[in-house]
C-alpha cells in the first residue's frame, strides 16, 4: 500500500486508538484554547474553523488598532506574515501569497495560466460550486476544452484506481492543466496528488489543487509535492480569521517537479515592475506581487500567520496524525453501527483518507436519494443533538448543464459523479460530512454515532 502523497507521514496513524489514548491528553488542553460553544461539538471545521482564543484576542486588538488609526496599510510587514505561513506549509517565501479565500486563489490560478485556444482543461467530478462556476467562465472566454474523470469512490478503493482514471482522460499534447481537490468537498477524499503530479509532468500538463481542506488537517510540504499551484484556506482548518486563504506558486525547480515553470499572467497585484509578460525571470518574487493589492484588512493577515505559528508549535504532523486516527475511529464506529455501506468514500488504502468522514446512515436506498429525508435529518441533528454536519452533494449536476442529457441522469443532493472507465453519470447517494478537528475525542464520536442511530430509528417510526 502506497502512502508517498504524505511524505514521511503514514495516512492512517500506527497505533489507531493506541495513538489517540495517548494523544488525547494534549489534545483535551489543546481543545481548550478555542472560543467554541460548549453546548454542542462543532464537526464542521470544513465549513469554518474556530480562531484560538489567543490570536482572536490579538485579531481584536488589530481591528480596534485600525479602528483608532485607519492610516496604517498593515500591521504587520506582509513579508513577515507569508514568513510565517512559508515555514509551516513546507515553501519558499517567494512561493506564497495571501489570498482572500480558497476560490479567490483558484480563480487567480485559472485565469492566469498562458491558455491557448484548443486547450484542455481535465478536472475531477468532485469539485466544490464555486470552483466550478470559474472553470466554466475561464473555458468560454479563452476557447478551453473541458474534460472530468471520474473518482471511483467504493471503500474498498484504492489509489491507483483514481491515478488510472486521470490517465484515461488525459490526453497528451493537449490536456495543459489538470484541477482537482485534496480532500475533495462532497466526500473527503484525499486524491493520491503526488502520483498525479508525476503523470502531469510526464505528459506536460500544469497541475492546480484545491486544497481547502488541506492546510491545517494535513502537514503540508508543499515543496515537495510535485503540485505547480496550491489554492489553500486559512479559515477552515487552519483556524484563521474568515475570508482569509493562501496562494502558493511553485517558483523553483524541486527535485519533485523540475519541469521549467509555466507562463502566469498576475490577474491581480498592484505590483508595478512585475512582468507583464507571464514570465518570472530569477529573483522575481511573484508571492509579494499577489499579495500587493489595494488596502488588505491586515489584522486578518496578522491573525493568519500567528494561527499558522500555533499549529506550528503543536506540530502540524502531530495535529495531522490525531485528526486522522480521530477519522478512522469515527469511521469504525460508523461501520459498527450501520455496516460499510453507510461510508460514502474509502476507507481502507490510507492514501486516500482524510479528516472528513462521508455517509449516509439510511439503509432504504430510496431514503439515501430523497433530499427532503436528508434535510429533515440534517436539520434534526443540530436541532435535537446539537451537531452541526454537511450534507448534499451542492452543485448536484457538476460541469453538466441542460440541454446535456447527461444532467438528468444526476438528482438533488447527489455527488454528480462520473464511472471512471465509460464516463457515464454515476451519482452517488446523498452524502451527510463532519470532521474530526482536534479539539474533539472518541467520547464525541461515540456520542454522535449512537445520536444517529437514535434519529434514523426515530425518523423511520
Amino acid at each position: 500500500m502506497n502512502t508517498s502523497d504524505r511524505g514521511n507521514v503514514p495516512g492512517a496513524p500506527a497505533g489507531g486508538e493506541t495513538l489517540l489514548e495517548r494523544e488525547e491528553p494534549f489534545f483535551a488542553e489543546f481543545g481548550g484554547r478555542f472560543a467554541l460553544a460548549r453546548e454542542h461539538k462543532y464537526l464542521v471545521a470544513s465549513q469554518k474553523g474556530s480562531m484560538p482564543k489567543a490570536v482572536l484576542a490579538r485579531f481584536k486588538e488589530g481591528l480596534d488598532r485600525i479602528a483608532r488609526d485607519p492610516y496604517p496599510v498593515y500591521l504587520e510587514d506582509p513579508a513577515v506574515t507569508r514568513g510565517k505561513i512559508a515555514r509551516g506549509y513546507g515553501a519558499r517565501v517567494d512561493e506564497v501569497a495571501i489570498a482572500r479565500n480558497t476560490t479567490d486563489a483558484v480563480s487567480q490560478i485559472l485565469s492566469g495560466i498562458d491558455w491557448r485556444e484548443g486547450d484542455e482543461l481535465l478536472c475531477s467530478t468532485l469539485e466544490y460550486p464555486n470552483c466550478v462556476a470559474t472553470v466554466r467562465r475561464v473555458a468560454a472566454r479563452f476557447g478551453l476544452g473541458v474534460r472530468q474523470f471520474g473518482v471511483p469512490s467504493r471503500p474498498d478503493t484504492e489509489a491507483e484506481e483514481v491515478v488510472a482514471s486521470v490517465r484515461r482522460s488525459l490526453r497528451p499534447g493537449r490536456t495543459r492543466a489538470i484541477f482537482f481537490s485534496c480532500p475533495t468537498q462532497p466526500n473527503g477524499i484525499a486524491l493520491p496528488f503526488r502520483r498525479i503530479a508525476r503523470l502531469a509532468q510526464e505528459n506536460g500538463a500544469i497541475t492546480i489543487v484545491d486544497g481547502a481542506h488541506y492546510g491545517g488537517m494535513f502537514d503540508p510540504r508543499l515543496d515537495e509535492t510535485g503540485i505547480d499551484f496550491w489554492a489553500l484556506s486559512g479559515h477552515k482548518w487552519q483556524c484563521g480569521p474568515g475570508g482569509t486563504g493562501i496562494l502558493y506558486v511553485r517558483n523553483a525547480l524541486w527535485p519533485e517537479n523540475s519541469t521549467p515553470l509555466p507562463r502566469f499572467h498576475l490577474v491581480r497585484s498592484g505590483s508595478l515592475d512585475a512582468p507583464v509578460d507571464g514570465s518570472r525571470p530569477p529573483g522575481f518574487d511573484v508571492g509579494a506581487a499577489l499579495s500587493f493589492y489595494g488596502f488588505p484588512e491586515s489584522a486578518d493577515w496578522r491573525a493568519l500567520g500567528q494561527s499558522c505559528e500555533v499549529w506550528d508549535g503543536v506540530g502540524r504532523e502531530r495535529i495531522q496524525n490525531y485528526i486522522l486516527a480521530l477519522a478512522d475511529y469515527a469511521r469504525g464506529k460508523l461501520i459498527e453501527v450501520f455496516g460499510e455501506r453507510a461510508l460514502l468514500q474509502p476507507c481502507r488504502d490510507p492514501e486516500l483518507k482524510s479528516g472528513i468522514v462521508a455517509f449516509n446512515p439510511f439503509p432504504d436506498g430510496n431514503d439515501r436519494r430523497n433530499m427532503k429525508v436528508a434535510s429533515e435529518f440534517q436539520a434534526r441533528i443540530f436541532r435535537d443533538c446539537g451537531y452541526h454536519i454537511g450534507c448534499g452533494g451542492l452543485g448536484s449536476t457538476g460541469l453538466t448543464r441542460p440541454p446535456d442529457p447527461d444532467a438528468k441522469a444526476f438528482f438533488e443532493g447527489c455527488i454528480p459523479n462520473r464511472d471512471p472507465k465509460t464516463g457515464r453519470p454515476d451519482p452517488s447517494d446523498i452524502p451527510f460530512r463532519f470532521g474530526t478537528p482536534a479539539w474533539c475525542d472518541r467520547a464525541d464520536l461515540d456520542r454522535f454515532v449512537d445520536d444517529c442511530r437514535a434519529m434514523v430509528e426515530t425518523m423511520q417510526g
